[in-house]
């Protein structure tokens, strides 16, 4: 059997392989604080440093269309809702409230699919494609908070924590470098091991530098 968004082999019978469930868990973790942290970058060639509350109250016209798009109904909260709805409906519980403003209800989301990683992992059948979205969703706002030149991914780190617990967290190669670095667990990688990387069939720990 294999893992639903990476198609890495899994050991055992599951929907998710570790360094999938580990990505997912970081980037549910993070897209809350992304939220706000575009409304920074709402106006074109401007971000003020008066906090993201203040200048989404403030914020003239024109406006970033893509960023206004991203914090408003239907962009990132409407992608966490809609899984978190799937799972718990896959769980057989009751479908959860949608109220309060956008920012609580992302952090709503985000925190009820993290409390079930583990039985998104094990057994929810979207599991793939749950992972699958919230990875370009999370790439999609990265490229909005950060518009430098694109970075090349590599797949996701394949460190082995200790007792089997694999890193997971996304590996990216900065523009204009041969270098990549794990930001969660410091981790090098040399550039012998994107490709095993890049297509899930990882090299043994001790190909990382």
């Amino acid at each position: 059997m294999n893992c639903l968004a990476c198609t890495a082999p899994l050991i055992s019978a599951a929907q998710l392989c570790d360094a999938c469930t580990r990505g997912l868990d970081v980037r549910l973790a993070e897209l809350p604080g992304q939220y706000l942290l575009l409304a920074e970058h709402l106006r074109p060639g401007a971000a003020r440093g008066d906090g993201p509350v203040a200048l989404v109250r403030e914020a003239p016209l024109p406006v970033r269309e893509d960023v206004l798009a991203m914090r408003a109904a239907g962009g990132m909260v409407t992608v966490l809702e809609s899984w978190r709805e799937a799972m718990q409906d896959a769980r057989g519980w009751g479908q959860p409230a949608r109220t309060g403003t956008i920012e609580r209800r992302i952090i709503a989301a985000a925190r009820g699919l993290q409390l079930n990683l583990e039985f998104i992992a094990a057994e929810f059948v979207g599991a793939g494609d749950l992972a699958q979205e919230i990875r370009a969703l999370a790439g999609q706002v990265n490229a909005l908070l950060d518009p430098a030149p694109p970075t090349l991914s590599v797949g996701e780190c394949a460190a082995d924590l200790g007792g089997g617990d694999i890193c997971g967290a996304p590996l990216r190669v900065p523009a204009g470098t041969t270098t990549v670095r794990c930001r969660r667990c410091g981790t090098n990688y040399p550039p012998s091991s994107w490709l095993t990387l890049a297509t899930g069939t990882w090299a043994p720990a001790g190909a990382a530098a």
